[in-house]
């Protein structure tokens, strides 16, 4: 499902797919020129996205434009969202490369129809800049590996996601990830995230 909102103001927000918050100088430009047409203004949101503030009768042309630089609207409603990721091996404190493990998790996961939204953060050191375990599943990064959070959330009712695993390397995440949906899948009653499994069963079902 494509995050296509209208607002308050009669203008529609369209969310530009920017897994881990990277664009390109020309992505860029023409989201640049795509705002210019639309309602002259753009977000950048909490998820690392750029919201473009457009007209309902503008989404596809929008989506067009976006097309034509390799970018998308981006996964809204009951998916896996696009997952963010910190500097990476760019950042002098990174003890993994949050980056580009968030980037090739994004790949894999992003967009996948859920019972509920579904939200992934990768920080690569214990400075915890995505803020991971605000998320459903989180990954902060450490010399040994990844340390791997479950349940978290934020909203009205914010909750700390919960330690499962320590010293999970890089390039088992994707595995991971995968066991942990499937054992959400299993346990979940419905429009549930995470975090409401973990508040009704208990965070051992994800151990």
């Amino acid at each position: 499902m494509d995050c296509v909102i209208k607002q308050t103001n009669g203008t529609t927000a369209v969310a530009v797919a920017t897994p881990a918050g990277l664009v390109t100088g020309e992505q860029l430009a023409k989201i640049a020129e795509l705002v210019k047409q639309g309602a002259g203004l753009a977000k950048f949101t909490t998820g690392q996205r750029i919201v473009i503030l457009t007209g309902a009768d503008q989404v596809q042309a929008v989506r067009d434009g976006l097309a034509e630089v390799g970018l998308s609207i981006g996964p809204g409603g009951k998916t896996i969202r696009n997952v963010k990721g910190c500097a990476g091996s760019l950042c002098r404190y990174s003890a993994q490369d949050g980056l580009q493990d968030a980037l090739a998790l994004d790949k894999i996961f992003a967009g996948r129809s859920m019972p509920a939204t579904l939200k992934i953060a990768v920080s690569g050191c214990p400075r915890n800049c995505m803020e991971s375990q605000s998320n459903d599943i989180g990954f902060v990064g450490t010399p040994s590996g990844y340390k791997v959070y479950v349940g978290g959330r934020g909203g009205r009712k914010q909750v700390l996601g919960q330690l499962i695993r320590e010293g999970v390397k890089p390039e088992d995440l994707p595995a991971l990830v995968e066991e942990i949906i499937a054992k959400y899948l299993s346990a979940t009653k419905g429009k549930e995230r995470i975090s409401h499994v973990v508040e009704k069963q208990g965070v051992e079902i994800f151990k």
